[in-house]
């Protein structure tokens, strides 16, 4: 026995490099790869058995039928090497498969993580020297690349690229050790080559920053961060994180700066190690550490393949340093029985007892004045006995904290709930998509040419780290552009299965399927129902198009088991399914024989709703109108797309009857696109005759008069639709007026005039019939004419509390006063234009009003603002249409204004300007123009 303990103390294993080990009697030699590759896979859990299945995983990507064979051949040959060696009992078989039986210190990898563990905690609790010691230690201990005489095959290259991140953690905090202690320039030699090595660990730019900064080369400091951006933006289309930017401003602030906050990667007990880099998730992580400041239960819930079992294991590795019972995982997902959920926490925390008592009582005794966390993970499956089991652990131990995972939260008491959201494209999911890709397709990169397609990608697959992730396996076959092309049959796109993860994360169906069963019969068939909607919708919507009792209880439920997301808009709540979760349950309708009957409620329901908003466009609800459209079109588009392939009729009628969204709220070139295509099916139906003379306005203010013209003929040849020819007679008149053919146009818009007053219409129409023969009459020099028609049109848009109508009254008088001379009430009324334009974002009625707002100030001595406005108008037309529709009537202010500016600032004092108002927004531009001293350019200090 004593010859025997002494053996297990002799020996030492070796995997941060060449792996190798050694007995009593020296080194033991191994045969090839494939011995070296079990033994690191056993060495990495030393005293824990590791499946056979796993060992074959990692020894053969593609098993041979022969591999539990071979595998029993490895193990008989490296036991008789290591028995001649007189390492003895070392290998030992232990169900599932085999454990390296050895003291953990004795394996290399154990003893780092260990002394990396302790160095960053004395890094965070402030002992800078004690973490370069330990770090010093731990770095030590590597001898070159891990595993560098391995088979290269998948579980290999992820347990490579897990050291080699720890690695990296561990040199990043030893640097950050050493700028504590003063060392400044002692690490820009190093600092410098990791970050050429790494050049996407942000933690790296800021250290070498903060050590030139420190150095004294402030200057240099600036220059690596404009480095970083430039590498950041061009390589991975994302931004610097908030800690660089805040850097950066404190550097040039010439501020004091503190060491990067240690970022917290040390692998606490009971959890297992990251087998890959971890992407943002900095403001969840922020959020759980003080929510477990205020309460001891938190509940990470979310949709499945969000990221909440990564989430929830980084934030107990941060609480691991300020718990002093440590932590403990308890992982669910393979437990089906609720009767074995305290078993099976037990087992977890090394709790035996064989008394007899409920295994929940032993569990409050044991615990009852530990200082730990708990983890369970995954407890959706298992929800009343996991809220059960820990409404009584947390009552009968005071100082016990619980984070779980669940797609549905407990509903316990003192539950804290943090929903975890899908990534945000721009920034982490394109990062995932990179960093992970990278891993698969080892000379990946996110370039110029291919960035935008990586953001549509990762925008398609909803942000949810499980898909993205998925995607990426795909690359080995397919090109990001050809992934994309594919994403709807993603089901059977991302259905590569990957070894080492639960079932119900191998495919992406398998991680939906799993939300699906867990659903009542009844919240399948809505979740089913509901994916007829497009985007986002409202209760009173699934009520309709759904139907069946009891809808309000059910989306609450489905919300509650994250299949629907939330979001509140103008005081309602808005509900909407992810794309993934979107196309599962069309699929079922599609199964059903379902789907076209609920398009054709979804139909039916926006029709409602698009005739409703038309006749509250004319009133005091127009704000509420644009807001209930806009954000309901993508269900619009949803529908008209359904009519151009089902019904034609119901198409022209429903594109007909949003006449206002299209024209009202600057959307020409989509109503445009859906009334071309509609019409194009030749349906010879009264409902052409509106969807006519829509599609002709929508033309004539694009400037488009030549199609206009064919389009509102065609409508005014029939006889029988009186009201469509009234219509139609109205845009006539306006497109005559365009191509300034004033005495066409306002006898034209006189006709329209008195032919829908006679109709008995009376809407935002009707008003601009007065509008469009103000500013004719205006054109035409009767100045005193006009201002009494705008100001007719003005009176009936606030009897009625229309705004869209009146906003054009406004410009028509702002337009007269310009005329004769009274600036100040011409700027007045112009801005009152502008500001009604911008809230229903008229493209047309701002560049108008921008045009005209820009001849003011030119007019008042304001040459350079002029000239700004000019050009950022000129930055709106190219999205309305033709500048200024082509008329030599309309242009005629915007080439005063021209005159004007280039007189006083001359040709390239005005070309400036110009150039600078271009680069604006037209958010910017509506400012300058409405509040010309906010947005006056700042001088320069010297």
């Amino acid at each position: 026995m004593r010859a025997f303990v002494s053996t297990l103390e002799d020996i030492r294993v070796r995997v941060l490099g060449p792996v190798e080990i050694s007995g009593p009697l020296g080194p033991v030699a191994l045969r090839g790869r494939g011995h070296r590759t079990l033994l690191a896979r056993l060495a990495v859990r030393p005293g824990q058995p590791v499946a056979s299945s796993a060992l074959i995983d990692a020894l053969w990507d593609e098993a041979p039928p022969t591999a539990p064979k071979t595998l029993r051949s490895h193990v008989a040959h490296m036991r008789r090497d290591l028995r001649s060696a007189n390492v003895l009992n070392m290998i030992v078989t232990r169900d599932p498969g085999y454990l390296l039986r050895t003291p953990p210190f004795s394996v290399d990898v154990v003893r780092f993580e260990s002394l990396a563990r302790r160095g960053h905690q004395a890094l965070a609790s402030g002992d800078p020297r004690a973490a370069a010691d330990q770090l010093h230690a731990a770095l030590s201990l590597w001898r070159g690349d891990a595993l560098d005489d391995c088979r290269q095959g998948q579980w290999v290259r992820q347990e490579c690229a897990r050291l080699g991140d720890a690695r990296l953690d561990a040199q990043e905090d030893l640097i950050g050790a050493e700028l504590a202690l003063g060392r400044h320039g002692e690490v820009l030699g190093e600092l410098s080559g990791l970050v050429a090595t790494h050049p996407f660990r942000e933690r790296l730019w800021e250290l070498l920053m903060l050590a030139l900064y420190r150095s004294g080369r402030q200057a240099e400091a600036l220059a690596t961060f404009r480095r970083a951006r430039s590498t950041l933006v061009e390589q991975l289309g994302v931004e610097p994180g908030t800690r660089l930017r805040r850097l950066e401003t404190a550097i040039l602030a010439e501020e004091p700066v503190d060491e990067p906050p240690v970022s917290l990667h040390a692998v606490a007990t009971g959890l297992p190690a990251e087998l890959t880099s971890f992407v943002d998730r900095e403001e969840e992580l922020a959020k759980l550490g003080g929510m477990f400041a205020g309460g001891r239960l938190v509940t990470l819930a979310g949709t499945g393949g969000v990221g909440k079992s990564r989430l929830a294991l980084r934030c107990a590795g941060q609480l691991s340093a300020t718990t002093q019972g440590g932590v403990r995982l308890v992982e669910l997902a393979g437990l089906n029985d609720r009767a074995l959920v305290p078993h099976a926490v037990a087992e977890a925390l090394g709790v035996r007892d064989q008394s007899g008592r409920s295994p929940v009582d032993v569990l409050v005794d044991v615990l009852r004045d530990q200082d730990m966390l708990v983890v369970l993970d995954n407890c959706e499956h298992l929800l009343d006995a996991c809220a059960d089991f820990v409404s009584v652990l947390l009552k009968g131990c005071p100082r016990l904290l619980v984070l779980v995972t669940s797609r549905q939260p407990l509903g316990v008491e003192g539950e804290q709930v943090l929903i975890v959201p899908p990534m945000p494209v721009e920034h982490a999911a394109m990062r995932l998509f990179a960093e992970r890709a990278r891993a698969v397709v080892a000379d990946f990169e996110v370039t110029p040419e291919n960035v935008r397609t990586v953001a549509d990608l990762c925008q398609r697959l909803d942000g949810i780290p499980l898909a993205i992730e998925l995607a990426t396996l795909v690359l080995r076959t397919l090109s990001p552009e050809q992934i994309l092309s594919r994403l709807d049959d993603r089901f059977a796109l991302l259905s590569g299965a990957r070894r080492g993860v639960m079932a119900r994360h191998q495919t992406m169906r398998a991680a939906v399927e799993w939300s699906f069963e867990l659903c009542t019969p009844a919240e399948r068939a809505l979740w089913s129902r509901l994916s007829v909607f497009a985007g986002s919708f409202d209760l009173e919507a699934a009520e309709h198009v759904c139907g069946g009792e009891d809808v309000l209880s059910l989306v609450a439920r489905l919300v509650d088991k994250s299949v629907l997301s939330t979001q509140q808009v103008g005081g309602i709540v808005r509900y909407r399914l992810l794309e993934t979760l979107r196309q599962f349950g069309s699929d079922q309708l599609i199964a059903a024989g379902a789907l076209d009957g609920l398009r054709r409620r979804h139909l039916a329901w926006f029709e409602r709703v698009a005739s409703w908003g038309e006749r509250e466009w004319f009133g005091p609800n127009q704000a509420l109108v644009f807001s209930r459209i806009h954000g309901d079109r993508a269900n619009f588009r949803a529908a008209l797309e359904f009519c151009l392939k089902s019904d034609v009729p119901a198409g022209l009628r429903l594109a007909g009857t949003l006449w206002y969204y299209w024209v009202g709220c600057g959307v020409f070139a989509e109503g445009r696109r859906w009334l071309d295509a509609l019409l194009r099916k030749g349906y010879l139906g009264i409902e052409r005759n509106k969807a006519l003379w829509v599609n002709g306005y929508v033309a004539t203010l694009q400037g488009d008069t030549a199609a206009a013209l064919k389009m509102l003929d065609e409508c005014r040849s029939q006889s029988v639709d009186v009201v469509a020819l009234a219509y139609a007679t109205y845009v006539r008149g306006a497109a005559a007026v365009f191509d300034d053919e004033l005495a066409t146009g306002s006898e034209l818009l006189a006709e329209a005039n008195k032919s829908l007053t006679g109709l008995g219409e009376l809407n935002s129409n009707v008003v601009m019939t007065k509008v469009g023969l103000a500013i004719t009459v205006a054109f035409a020099g009767d100045l005193p004419a006009a201002v009494a028609l705008a100001q007719e049109a003005h009176a009936v848009s606030e009897q009625h509390g229309e705004q869209w109508a009146l906003a054009y009254a406004h410009y028509v008088l702002a337009f007269a006063a310009c005329l004769e001379g009274a600036l100040g009430q011409a700027v007045a009324h112009a801005k009152k234009c502008l500001a009604v334009k911008q809230t229903f974002n008229d493209l047309l009625g701002i560049a108008l009003s921008v045009e005209l707002l820009a001849l003011l100030a030119a007019l008042s001595g304001e040459a350079e603002r002029a000239a700004r406005l000019l050009g950022a108008v000129a930055g709106i037309w190219p999205r309305v249409g033709v500048p200024l529709f082509g008329s030599r009537n309309f242009a005629a202010p915007h080439e005063q204004c021209e005159q004007l500016a280039r007189s006083a600032l001359g040709d390239h004092g005005y070309l400036q300007a110009h150039t600078a108002g271009a680069r604006l927004t037209i958010d910017q531009a509506v400012t300058m123009a409405l509040h010309p001293r906010e947005s006056r350019p700042q001088t320069p200090r010297m």
